[in-house]
């Protein structure tokens, strides 16, 4: 292929006699400039104003663009993309660019408000929206918990007169005898000027704004620098803050303003890796400003959202829109998202955003959801609490472990059939050696493999945490080991449950220990959507057996020595006719 560099120049230099031969040219430049690493934006903004210029259409050059980035994309990947085409329906893959201009086709370039878009569970199209916008686990769950339609995430293409973006923006957010800063960034001093004289520059103003143009961008107040006229106090001063965070994708920032409903003023695209967002605080005051920004702050971090601390002053200077900055666009992305004001914001959180799940409707669901993984058939489904219970020191420990084991290989458990699953075993009571030798035995005994990497396990013997910690402590590691380690674990098993209860911690807690036990296994579950597994002595907790959905029970056969007799009570699967099983070391045999 020709030279890459050589085609965009020629192009960019060249005049062309017709439509025909500009469309040709523009699709081979479109193809030089995707082998030469240029985003679909940059191809649009650069290549398709030179076509535009030349007189061919918006929607022309955004057609061929778009096959230009597909056509080099398909060359090489056209053997995995026939391949997904016979495994599942999908879309062919495309440039990542694409992919996203892709989930809004023929988006309006406006500034009408933006708010949240209510969707049914996420279907499998859907899914490969989000995957192509970069989510992650964390922005998947913001999503569905508050029924963001994903779609929404998409970043819109600048407006054709984008270079007026500054004026809408003033226009929107500030009153018109009031004074704005602005300046190119990294020079020592701005230029003030009243927003009414800026926004009456209209065409001028893409002339005044293309000298603002440069490496490092342009920058203005977030608020005004001098109230007007009628101003009678300084709540001019103390009207917005903003918050971005460029450590994430711009999609993942847009899930978590809208999932949050932020009051958002304006979304303003910086020209790098972040979208910035005007927070509506309207204090009165600096006193009032400091407090509304703390809780604004605060909220954000608690729900996973680090803001620079340095964001908090009022005079803080944000990126301007309607420049380029290295040779990207900044520009406004939407005016008016979220909640009216910082007042209905808080009320909303504050109800919203404690931790507890809001409320459904049934009409949200179309159709039955499908049902949880299976993990025991007709025992157990992951997101449940499953009860071993049986006689003091009959074997329970062993049995949870068998039962683990199982698991992981997808073998019969007392007669039961298992899925294969990762495990994670939280051993409460054992030494590790102890622990290990045990599972290495059952492993011996049943010709399984004892170190499969599908068996994890936690050794907490002798630590001083409350059941609520070691919940919380049990979904860190989790996620941790889905994220960094590939291990997708859908069963807890933790033994014994009764050992969290003894150490000075947790003696101090108020409260019934079975409700105190029954509070951590809801977490867990609540946390990681695993099923918990545990085994208590017959009769030893009442209230968990009441409250789990699947309770095997093993009592004693009277004048059979080792012989017990099995029952299972489940609340999705049918009762279970009682059976009889023989302990023989280190396993129950049904």
């Amino acid at each position: 292929m020709e030279n890459g560099k050589k085609i965009l120049n020629d192009f960019v230099k060249s005049k062309f006699a017709d439509q025909n031969e500009l469309k040709k040219a523009l699709f081979q430049a479109g193809v030089a400039a995707l082998d030469e690493g240029w985003t679909f934006m940059d191809a649009t903004f650069q290549l398709g104003g030179k076509a535009r210029d030349e007189g061919l259409s918006a929607d022309d050059v955004e057609k061929i663009l778009r096959n230009a980035f597909s056509e080099e994309k398909r060359r090489t990947e056209r053997e995995a993309e026939q391949k997904a085409a016979v495994q599942a329906a999908a879309q062919p893959a495309q440039a990542p660019q694409a992919q996203a201009a892709q989930a809004q086709p023929g988006m309006a370039p406006g500034y009408a408000a933006m708010g949240p878009t209510v969707i049914s569970p996420i279907s499998a199209t859907m899914m490969q929206q989000m995957i192509a916008l970069g989510l992650d686990n964390q922005s998947l769950e913001l999503l569905q918990n508050f029924k963001i339609d994903p779609e929404a995430l998409s970043i819109p293409w600048p407006a054709p007169d984008w270079r007026k973006d500054f004026a809408k923006l003033l226009a929107a957010t500030f009153k018109p005898d009031e004074t704005v800063e602005f300046k190119i960034s990294n020079t020592p001093s701005g230029s003030r000027e009243i927003v009414s004289k800026i926004i009456a520059q209209d065409e001028a103003l893409k002339k005044i704004m293309k000298q603002l143009d440069g490496p490092d961008g342009a920058l203005l107040t977030i608020n005004a620098v001098k109230g007007g006229a009628d101003a009678t106090d300084e709540s001019w001063h103390y009207r917005y803050v903003v918050v971005d965070n460029p450590k994430m994708t711009l999609a993942k920032q847009l899930a978590y303003y809208k999932a949050l409903n932020l009051p958002c003023a304006a979304l303003v695209n910086t020209g790098a890796n972040s979208v910035q967002a005007w927070i509506k605080i309207e204090a009165h005051d600096q006193e009032e400003y400091k407090e509304r920004v703390d809780f604004l702050f605060q909220t954000l971090e608690s729900q996973g959202f680090k803001v620079d601390d340095g964001n908090r002053n009022p005079n803080q200077m944000v990126r301007m829109p309607g420049v380029l900055r290295n040779g990207k666009q900044q520009y406004l992305i939407a005016l008016e998202q979220g909640a009216k004001n910082f007042t209905e914001w808080r009320e909303w959180a504050e109800y919203s955003l404690d931790g507890k799940p809001l409320v459904e409707l049934a009409s949200d669901s179309e159709e039955a959801p499908k049902k949880d993984v299976t993990i025991i058939e007709n025992v157990l489904r992951a997101g449940e609490f499953f009860l071993f219970t049986a006689p003091p020191k009959s074997g329970k420990s062993l049995a949870l472990m068998d039962m683990a084991l199982s698991i992981c290989h997808g073998e019969d458990w007392l007669g039961n059939t298992t899925n294969a699953n990762d495990v994670l075993y939280i051993n409460l009571e054992l030494t590790k050696s102890v622990f290990l030798n045990r599972l290495f035995l059952l492993g011996e005994k049943r010709n399984l493999q004892p170190n499969t990497p599908k068996f994890g396990f936690l050794n907490l013997r002798g630590t001083a945490l409350t059941p609520l910690e070691i919940a919380q402590l049990i979904a860190k590691r989790i996620q941790g080991a889905k994220k960094l380690e590939n291990h997708d674990y859908k069963v807890v098993v933790i033994d014994p449950i009764s050992a969290v209860l003894h150490n000075p911690k947790s003696s101090r807690l108020s409260g019934s220990p079975h409700q105190i036990l029954m509070q951590m296994v809801d977490s867990i579950i609540a946390l990681t959507g695993c099923a918990v597994v545990t085994s208590t002595n017959i009769g030893e907790y009442p209230y968990l057996e009441s409250r789990a959905d699947s309770v095997i029970s093993l009592t004693p056969v009277e004048g059979s020595l080792n012989t017990y007799q099995i029952k299972g009570s489940f609340r999705e699967f049918p009762k279970t006719l009682a059976r009889e099983c023989s302990w023989i070391y280190p396993r129950f045999i049904v």
